[in-house]
């Protein structure tokens, strides 16, 4: 009798995802919540670049934390184009709620779903939560091949995306998306590791070119993994 059970429920979570796949394309999102964690110690590694960091113009710049202020806006318009791109879907400007909903500091709704139930009338509704941390220390016990040849300050950092999915029927999440993305070997701190966060345009080269690695790199490729999370599902 468990078995059964337990095979009417696998064939149901499949039916159930096989039908969202199918109704997300073309459908409208709206974002209720976005949060970026930056690790203490991943600040702390590339503190020799303060002066850069803060000689970057920044946008909706509470001015406290620049570092995030920096890096903030990219990361969501990046993965807000690609999943548009990819998925074939639709979302909505951060502002779509106006001033029903609260915002955070970078202009970005500070809400849930109930409240999204409530006061937005879109298809879907998600929220994104964003980390970045060193994994320095860990990856030396490891794997200290990893920092061989390297007589110069590095960080290894790891860049994490995950997506939450709500319909309108209700507050249970109906997917969950999560990329991850690591450097090959650890980065040299230098102004490189930032590029494509200082307002200048980086484009990003075929694997064969073998492209020095940066965090806007990182940011692709953990864009890349969110979206096959979801299309391996």
């Amino acid at each position: 009798m468990l078995i059964k059970r337990y095979i009417l429920f696998v064939t149901f979570s499949m039916l159930v995802s096989g039908v969202f796949a199918q109704n997300i394309r073309n459908k409208q999102f709206a974002l209720i919540d976005y949060d970026l964690t930056i690790s203490n110690d991943f600040a702390a590694e590339i503190s020799s670049l303060e002066p850069y960091i803060e000689s970057i113009k920044t946008y909706n710049d509470p001015g406290n934390e620049k570092l995030k202020a920096i890096l903030v806006h990219i990361i969501y318009f990046n993965l807000k184009e690609g999943l548009e791109n990819e998925l074939g879907i639709e979302i909505l400007p951060i502002n779509t709620f106006m001033r029903n909903v609260k915002y955070d500091d970078y202009g970005y709704p500070n809400s849930n779903i109930r409240e999204a139930l409530r006061k937005g009338d879109s298809r879907f509704y998600f929220k994104v939560i964003a980390n970045l941390e060193s994994i320095t220390k860990k990856q030396r016990e490891e794997s200290p091949e990893l920092f061989e040849n390297r007589d110069y300050p590095v960080t290894f950092p790891q860049l994490s995306i995950e997506v939450t999915v709500y319909n309108n029927e209700g507050i249970i999440p109906v997917a969950k998306w999560l990329g991850v993305s690591t450097p090959k070997y650890a980065l040299a701190i230098n102004e490189y590791l930032l590029q494509g966060f200082n307002n200048i345009e980086m484009n990003i080269l075929p694997p064969e070119d073998q492209q020095t690695d940066n965090l806007y790199l990182m940011l692709d490729r953990a864009i890349h993994n969110t979206i096959q999370s979801y299309l391996n599902n």
